[in-house]
């Protein structure tokens, strides 16, 4: 007679992984959840065309959705995104002043719209639970140009520098409208001896901006002088470059950029930043009557709305020159007036 060995009950074994970032035990399930969720991250920013400070900014935003909540893309309600639109919104409770601002709230918001609208294209949903929950309206934003005055101080400034032929061509460029991050990636490939060409930009905001001549002479003085300097030039070179003894002839990144504006405001007293710089651009070319659709072509700007902060200004110089010409109309000898107008 045959015996038929007996077999053990199973024995079910737990199996856990460890966290990279925290060192902590974590189930199989959970991690998985958290590697799917960073993961249609990763794939939206790789879908859409944007400046690594871009890149940056969006994946924080989104980072700050995922912190709040612990369910996967799918499981979002609508209910639950108005609950975090009301966690933005919310009040310090010793100040009583908001945590965020409502720029900062709508920018967070609608880095999660466009998010879950990728997510319905790509399949990965059926349904956006953003649909429903409306931005905070923001005031119409001004244009934070810089008078005329205040630049020539800057100039001023950069020129008594300890390295004024850079400092010069840079704030140079900057008054063409360029974004600093945009400036810091230029080559030397990128001038063609009359205009700049935008290869990396916000929003994919590519396009050539010509040069004044003041303008193409200060980059063409920095070159020179760093020729001057032994440094061998080539296409593949960046524009402008740092002069440290650490990074000496390596790319002036964003935050060089940011740097030496932060020193020059220190020394002249006035409080601006770098994109201050593209606001002036875009203010004085409208106001000396240019087209805006043109100002809008050389800023790369893709937003009429976005753009209208510039032509503010214009409109209101042009609505009191045209109640001036009316009052001055009206205060007219029949004989001034038909004078005036056989001009």
């Amino acid at each position: 007679m045959n015996r038929r060995k007996m077999v053990p009950e199973p024995v079910v074994l737990l199996l856990q992984s460890i966290d990279s970032k925290t060192g902590s035990t974590v189930s199989p399930t959970r991690l998985d959840l958290t590697n799917l969720r960073e993961e249609r991250v990763k794939e939206f920013l790789q879908a859409r065309s944007l400046a690594p400070k871009s890149q940056k900014a969006y994946r924080q935003d989104l980072q700050c959705f995922l912190n709040w909540i612990d369910k996967g893309w799918a499981e979002v309600t609508p209910r639950q995104i108005a609950q975090f639109k009301a966690y933005l919104m919310r009040q310090d409770l010793e100040t009583g002043r908001r945590s965020l601002s409502d720029a900062t709230v709508r920018r967070i918001l609608g880095t999660l719209k466009n998010f879950y609208g990728w997510m319905v294209r790509s399949r990965y949903v059926s349904i956006n639970p953003t649909t429903e929950v409306d931005l905070p309206k923001l005031t119409e934003p001004e244009a934070q140009n810089l008078k005329e005055g205040e630049v020539e101080r800057i100039v001023q400034a950069a020129l008594a520098s300890s390295l004024p032929e850079r400092n010069i061509a840079l704030i140079s460029v900057l008054l063409h409208g360029l974004r600093a991050e945009e400036v810091s990636m230029l080559n030397l490939k990128d001038y063609d001896g009359r205009r700049l060409r935008i290869r990396e930009a916000k929003e994919d905001s590519k396009g050539w901006v010509p040069l004044t001549p003041q303008g193409k002479e200060a980059v063409e003085r920095y070159l020179q002088w760093r020729e001057l300097t032994g440094e061998i030039l080539s296409p593949e070179c960046p524009l402008f470059v740092s002069h440290s003894r650490r990074n000496l002839w390596q790319r002036l990144g964003y935050d060089g950029i940011c740097k030496m504006m932060n020193a020059i405001s220190k020394q002249t007293g006035i409080d601006f930043h770098a994109h201050q710089f593209r606001h002036t651009f875009a203010t004085n070319l409208v106001l000396k009557g240019m087209n805006p659709y043109h100002v809008m072509t050389l800023t790369r700007h893709k937003s009429v709305q976005n753009f209208r902060r510039y032509t503010k200004a214009a409109d209101q110089q042009a609505a009191e020159k045209a109640f001036d010409e009316l009052m001055g109309m009206r205060n007219m000898t029949k004989a001034e007036k038909d004078e005036f107008n056989s001009i």
